[in-house]
């Protein structure tokens, strides 16, 4: 135990120089974490006074103490090894990033969602595509942020923001040679017009799908679609071994799906107008703006987010600014929500959003049919939630 005596002017100066170093923190920040220890040390033993330090800095960033929050991310970038193990594994499980930090390693809730903000920053560079039939443009470097502006009618856009990188490009590709999508990809463009990366890819002409369903006593349904047919198609056959044959076409089935894949500096933006593509974003974006009628989309840490969509499913690691979802059957899950005003609705889907120590506000979630589950939001007093459901639950943790 510390006398509060023995507390000198140059040991209080050599622990907020060693919370700098240490951790990479403000002076602000490192003399309020000073003053906490020191105040601790001198109550307890020494051997505990550790650990009550830690749990004094937990309890400061529950309530929203901005110092705290500073800290907490500090330490976590100097030991994010055994979390972003964990991290990494619910992501491929399709499991809630920071439920698994608290059950695998004990973090408390607000430190489980700091964590999950600090590694869903870390960018992943995109894989090559080897022997593509592409369409590519090159820009020339210019050293600031851009906004990809991409319309696709169907495939797949996979976006990636890399600090490493000074200028966009863009690809569209397909890994057909002959057909409809090898020809929508020959006349995709691709040109930069100031700070916009405009991407264009035709409709794929003599594509249309086709989708039986049959119910069978209310419990059995089979699905067949198709995509590009060439030759006709019947309605459903069962053939001597009672193998059932549905939406069984006679002519050939054709077209691979069209990728558009875009590469972006730090602090770019992406507005995407589709009707059927998927999006899958890697990296930080300072803005995300889609208009879509089927499709689903994937991100990490995005700063500005509106959808307008009719089916697909939302998932964003973080969100750290304005959110405004609104579709007619759609999932959406935001793993860490840091902003000030949150706009989420759906007719038929749920809604799963955690927010933040950081996040305040207005946070408004509606939906007709489908569960609304809002963390880290009850006794929040800089909080105005508003949620409304018809025929579902409503959960405030």
């Amino acid at each position: 135990m510390l006398n509060s005596s023995e507390f000198t002017e140059d040991m209080c100066a050599e622990l907020v120089r060693d919370f700098i170093t240490e951790y990479s923190v403000s002076g602000p920040t490192a003399q309020v974490a000073t003053t906490v220890f020191l105040t601790i040390a001198s109550s307890m033993p020494e051997e505990q006074a550790s650990s009550e330090f830690q749990r004094a800095v937990q309890q400061s960033l529950a309530q929203s103490e901005s110092w705290a929050a500073e800290f907490v991310q500090g330490m976590l970038a100097k030991t994010t090894g055994p979390y972003r193990e964990t991290y990494q594994r619910a992501l491929t499980a399709g499991q809630d990033p920071a439920a698994e930090l608290v059950r695998t390693h004990q973090l408390p809730a607000p430190a489980a969602a700091e964590v999950v903000t600090l590694l869903s920053a870390e960018v992943t560079p995109a894989a090559p595509h080897p022997e593509e039939r592409e369409q590519t443009r090159h820009q020339e470097p210019a050293g600031r942020p851009y906004l990809a502006d991409i319309a696709s009618p169907s495939g797949t856009i996979k976006v990636t923001v890399d600090p490493a990188v000074s200028a966009p490009t863009a690809t569209v590709r397909t890994d057909d040679t002959t057909g409809p999508s090898a020809d929508a990809t020959a006349r995709a463009t691709v040109r930069l017009d100031g700070d916009r990366l405009i991407v264009r890819v035709p409709d794929i002409e003599g594509t249309g799908g086709i989708t039986q369903v049959i119910r069978s006593g209310g419990r059995t349904t089979v699905y067949q679609s198709f995509g590009t047919v060439t030759g006709s198609v019947t309605g459903m056959r069962i053939d001597g071994n009672g193998t059932m044959y549905i939406g069984e076409a006679s002519g050939t089935v054709a077209s691979s799906p069209i990728e558009v894949l875009v590469t972006l500096p730090a602090g770019s933006g992406v507005k995407v107008d589709s009707h059927d593509a998927h999006l899958h974003v890697t990296g930080p974006l300072a803005a995300l703006r889609v208009a879509s009628h089927n499709g689903n989309v994937t991100a990490g840490v995005v700063s500005q987010v509106k959808i307008r969509g009719f089916n697909g499913t939302y998932a964003f690691d973080a969100v750290q600014g304005s959110l405004d979802i609104d579709s007619h059957n759609g999932h959406t899950t935001i793993g860490t929500y840091s902003g000030s005003d949150a706009r989420l609705s759906t007719h038929n889907g749920s809604v799963n959003l955690a927010a933040s120590p950081q996040a305040r506000g207005r946070i408004t979630a509606r939906t007709h049919n489908g569960s609304i589950t809002l963390r880290g939001v009850r006794g929040r007093q800089d909080f105005d939630v508003r949620t409304n459901t018809s025929r579902g639950s409503v959960t405030e943790l």
